[in-house]
């Protein structure tokens, strides 16, 4: 089966919304966690030991990130 993915990122990112309007046209099946300037996360070292730059996309299965 597919796994679950987890996509980091806020709704207002054009690299964001890029990632999501994939995700919805290939049906795969997503948690959205919200990430990345209001939001924050992205600096906390939870996020930095999956993506030591910060940035925002971050997608995420259950062997890899993107």
């Amino acid at each position: 089966g597919v796994s679950m993915l987890s996509m980091w990122g806020r709704n207002n990112s054009t690299n964001v919304k890029k990632v999501l309007l994939t995700l919805e046209e290939l049906e795969l099946p997503y948690e959205q966690i919200l990430a990345g300037r209001e939001f924050g996360i992205n600096h906390d070292a939870d996020f930095l030991a999956m993506n030591p730059n910060g940035l925002v996309p971050l997608l995420r299965d259950d062997e890899s990130d993107l």
